[in-house]
């Protein structure tokens, strides 16, 4: 698979983060594509494939699109990937993968799903299976694992959100997995928003590991655009865009029920005099806690 250095991320259009209209959404995504993008990175969790529909629609060039889902058993992976590939269209390269996998025993607890994905892949339903992790330990596990294809791994310059090893660690773990013949496409080049005043250097640090084939970056404006795909092809696309700040806001109504906790695999959102409470350093802004909270009281902002 000859995927584009920049990889599309969808997650920020979606409801998790920025909540861009479809319409909209999927201008961003076609410019991406016209300006040779031809990899996006979505998940069952983000609820973008209607985005990337609209914006593949009528284009004619080869496009992958990699998905993720939680999913643990044969049924349930089943289901994500049936809708994955309804709502995208039947005619796409689809590459799949274990969502946010923590190490060894978490790819146990999934195996079913693993099996399932297997035959998927044994139909043509999807071309490459894999995990997505930000955890070291789950990238060495996963190099171990002679059916997986893929692994995107959360890596940065300053190792925000990698979680056990640090930069060293996750590079280590990586180099042993490119060396083990898996593909490797890289998420949160910008520390998920702390690294947002320093572009240039995050990206140049991403497209200096030459084990990763790709780097999935967030961009919700053509300008981001245009701006990520010139850096990206070796070209001094001008000074970096002026891009706000992400914050994790909280609502006055949030009940203090810790479904978000739970579901921060950053330690970031604990609960303090019964109601959430970020820690800014730790938050990766990956909108996952806002998934959970029955209350739509977080959200990535």
């Amino acid at each position: 698979m000859n995927v584009s250095r920049l990889c599309f991320g969808s997650l920020t259009i979606g409801p998790l983060q920025r909540s861009i209209g479809i319409e909209r959404g999927a201008d961003v995504i076609r410019c991406a594509l016209e300006h040779g993008v031809n990899f996006i990175d979505t998940a069952e969790l983000y609820d973008t494939y209607a985005h990337i529909a609209a914006a593949l629609a009528g284009f004619s060039d080869h496009v992958y699109v990699a998905s993720k889902s939680y999913a643990f058993e044969a049924a349930s992976m089943d289901r994500a990937v049936a809708e994955a590939r309804r709502a995208l269209g039947h005619d796409i390269s689809l590459l799949f993968l274990l969502h946010e996998q923590e190490s060894i025993h978490t790819i146990r607890g999934h195996w079913p799903a693993v099996e399932y994905l297997l035959k998927a892949k044994e139909r043509g339903d999807v071309q490459a299976i894999g995990v997505s992790t930000h955890h070291t330990a789950a990238v060495e596990a996963a190099a171990e694992v002679p059916v997986f294809d893929v692994i995107s791994p959360l890596i940065n310059r300053s190792g925000v959100g990698i979680q056990g090893g640090g930069v060293k660690g996750m590079r280590q773990a990586c180099m042993k997995a490119y060396r083990a013949g898996k593909g490797l496409y890289g998420m949160k080049a910008l520390g998920g928003g702390h690294l947002l005043d320093q572009p240039a250097q995050a990206f140049d640090f991403a497209l200096q590991q030459d084990w990763l084939a790709s780097t999935a970056v967030g961009m919700k404006s053509c300008e981001e655009v245009r701006w990520n795909a010139a850096f990206f092809s070796g070209e001094q696309p001008g000074p970096p865009l002026d891009l706000e700040d992400r914050r994790l806001h909280i609502e006055s109504w949030c009940t203090g029920c810790s479904a978000c906790a739970a579901a921060c695999g950053q330690g970031a959102v604990t609960m303090q005099n019964g109601r959430a409470n970020v820690d800014s350093r730790k938050c990766v802004f990956c909108g996952y806690c806002g998934a959970a909270c029955p209350e739509f009281a977080i959200k990535v902002i």
